[in-house]
């Protein structure tokens, strides 16, 4: 895991230092520089070392010296890679996965990015065409941002590593701040200032005075069969899994399970154990009991139950309030942070069950989804209105997620169209609230894509998985980036696998939703002794009291810059209701994160 940074078109040492200042977290290890004067390339990258910290430092060259590359990120399968390049005569130096990703890159070209199952974002110069290539990851767990001045390329792994270059030339995109309230992100490939881009999951930049872009895959298209990933039947996925597990666990140090109450955490703890692997574990609690998930685990070994106080939740806050670059509203961000702050004194790596939900149908809301999608065909639109006006009565109070929430949120966007109504449960921000905000400002594109995506899926239920896959999992994939690399912490998760992402897509979808069971599909990965020890419980999320930080009105003051607000008046409105009645907390939440994280860019 790194920082990785760098301009094509020009030498300028004094800027990469200030970009490998401002993501130093990323990387404590070594911070490393590459400059050739004859192509105008500077490169840069941090290193956080955790797979062979001795030989594996960047930039690194490949094996025929036309590539060099800067990388952050992991290649779970390179073991297998590199066993079929060294067979094509291709010889190692490393133990590293860096180095099977340059000399696949230099061997395969852009193909290579097909046969990675990993997470990464990557540079890579081609000293003999000139060419600056960019690639992220399938699902986009690993964020790599760009920007294009004056025929002049730079990139960075944190936004705020473009901001060195001048922050003066960025101007805050209005209508991009749209989908961040839609979605508690901005959707790649767009950002919240104009002329800085993402590069976007399973994408490829090339950049040779001009920028060219390309998909090497689209998930939204089905599974991606090669060389190295072939079509399974769910016995010969079963049978993968432990090989699969081992893939994740490879490091110079032993990882950490993030342990929750959930299914997905706790397959991987019963697999560790079967296999015999000695990983311990690590749950945080709060003093809410609803949003406590201690309360879910058993006595088990190696485990360490870390609570959480409201002194922890302040103090975190502000931890994160000086640091943070990014608009990200997942408001779990306070307690992973705390919860890697906590893993950075064990270990630098760490496992966890991010994408199983996604993946295998898990959410409540896929069930609601379905619910919804019957309704809509058997009641009329006037009386879905009336309900839809009805549900502002009901009451809600500050525990998580109970059901008045569920039925409040559920019949609140019920009279919207179908392919909407996910992005209305995310982030519970209705047209009215954005007619006040933003005023009579013209839809996004984005909503166009979603529209495209609901058409051309026969099966609205795939259409729900895709669009969490796309609009819902990357909040959470740079959340947990970002808490995890601010305390200098590698996370994975064997859920986003290429092997379950193509396992999952190639499976019709009778067999991976069923709206009276949840994740059979999964489950069934374990033996029936293991299949046995699963708790049922229900679907609980890692989230924590936001009205400890909201409902102080001193601190909400003090945090908040005006000058960044887009309507002072609407959130002062929206503030008040929310200290009366709990109403719109997550508009709030939103708000006050992108308030931050303009203040720390801009001023």
């Amino acid at each position: 895991m790194c920082a990785i940074f760098g301009i094509s078109g020009e030498i300028d040492k004094n800027l990469l230092k200030r970009m490998a200042s401002v993501q130093k977290h990323r990387g404590p290890d070594k911070t490393s520089f590459f400059f050739k004067r004859k192509n105008n390339l500077s490169l840069g990258m941090n290193r956080l070392a955790v797979i062979d910290k001795k030989f594996g430092s960047q930039p690194m060259f490949s094996y025929d010296k036309k590539i060099v590359t800067i990388f952050n990120g992991t290649i779970y399968n390179f073991i297998e890679i590199k066993k079929y390049l060294c067979s094509k005569g291709i010889n190692f130096n490393t133990n590293s996965d860096t180095e099977v990703l340059v000399n696949s890159f230099s061997y395969w070209g852009n193909k290579s990015f097909n046969y990675f199952d990993g997470m990464w974002a990557a540079a890579f110069y081609n000293f003999k065409n000139k060419k600056l290539t960019l690639s992220r990851d399938y699902l986009g767990q690993k964020p790599l941002f760009y920007s294009l001045i004056n025929k002049k390329l730079i990139f960075s792994s944190q936004l705020d590593g473009i901001f060195q270059y001048k922050k003066n030339n960025f101007i805050f995109n209005e209508k991009n701040s749209q989908l961040y309230f839609h979605f508690g992100f901005v959707p790649s490939p767009n950002t919240l200032y104009k002329n800085i881009y993402q590069v976007s999951p399973g994408e490829i930049i090339e950049f040779n005075n001009s920028i060219s872009k390309k998909k090497y895959w689209n998930f939204e298209k089905g599974p991606d069969y090669n060389l190295f990933f072939k079509k399974k039947n769910e016995q010969e996925f079963k049978n993968n899994f432990d090989s699969l597990i081992n893939k994740f666990l490879i490091s110079d140090k032993k990882s950490l399970l993030s342990l929750s109450g959930g299914l997905d955490s706790n397959i991987l703890r019963l697999k560790y154990n079967e296999l015999k692997k000695d990983i311990r574990n690590i749950t945080i609690g709060f003093n809410n009991k609803t949003y406590d998930e201690l309360k879910n685990i058993k006595k088990i070994k190696n485990h360490n139950k870390i609570k959480m106080n409201n002194k922890d939740i302040i103090k975190t806050f502000f931890k994160i309030k000086k640091k943070i670059s990014f608009a990200n509203g997942d408001g779990s961000l306070v307690p992973s942070f705390f919860l890697f702050q906590n893993i950075r004194k064990r270990t630098n790596v760490s496992n966890g069950g991010d994408g199983g939900d996604e993946i295998f149908f898990g959410y409540i809301t896929f069930k609601a989804f379905w619910l919804m999608s019957i309704i809509k065909k058997i009641i009329p639109g006037f009386f879905l209105k009336l309900i839809s006006k009805i549900s502002n009565k009901i009451n809600v109070n500050e525990n998580y997620i109970n059901f008045p929430k569920k039925l409040k949120l559920f019949t609140k966007y019920i009279d919207k169209n179908l392919y909407k109504i996910n992005s209305y449960w995310i982030n519970d921000f209705s047209t009215e609230d954005e007619m006040d905000l933003f005023g009579n400002i013209k839809k996004h594109s984005e909503f166009k894509k979603i529209m495209k995506i609901f058409n051309q899926n026969d099966s609205k239920m795939r259409f729900c998985q895709i669009f969490y896959l796309k609009y819902y999992l990357p909040l959470i994939l740079d959340k947990i980036d970002n808490a995890s690399m601010m305390n200098s912490v590698e996370n994975r998760s064997i859920y986003l696998s290429k092997e379950f992402l193509n396992f999952s897509l190639d499976q019709p979808i009778r067999k991976i939703f069923n709206i009276f069971s949840s994740k059979k599909i999964l489950v069934n990965l374990l033996n029936n002794n293991l299949k046995s020890k699963i708790d049922k419980k229900p679907k609980h999320g890692f989230a924590f009291q936001k009205s400890i930080i909201l409902k102080k009105k001193y601190l909400i003051r003090a945090v908040i810059d005006t000058k960044f607000l887009k309507n002072p008046n609407f959130f002062n409105k929206k503030y008040e209701e929310y200290l009366s009645n709990n109403n719109n907390e997550t508009y709030i939440w939103n708000e006050l994160i992108l308030n931050i994280t303009r203040q720390n860019l801009e001023n």
